[in-house]
């Protein structure tokens, strides 16, 4: 049986790849009006904004 030498062309390759935040995820949705309005109002990171809320809505302020 004969072996095949990979060509090095393309494909899965060590340490290449966008690197890892650690403990980040995305999540991506639809805003109703309402919402969009509101969150064109934040200055700064919406992420951090919509994070804080979240948090807030369920009793673990910052």
């Amino acid at each position: 049986m004969e072996e095949t030498k990979p060509s090095g062309r393309g494909g899965r390759r060590a340490g290449a790849g966008r690197k890892s935040k650690g403990g980040v995820h995305y999540y991506g949705f639809n805003a109703p009006q309402e919402v969009h309005e509101i969150l064109q109002q934040v200055e700064g990171s919406k992420a951090e904004f919509i994070c804080l809320c979240i948090l807030k809505a369920v009793g673990k302020d910052r």
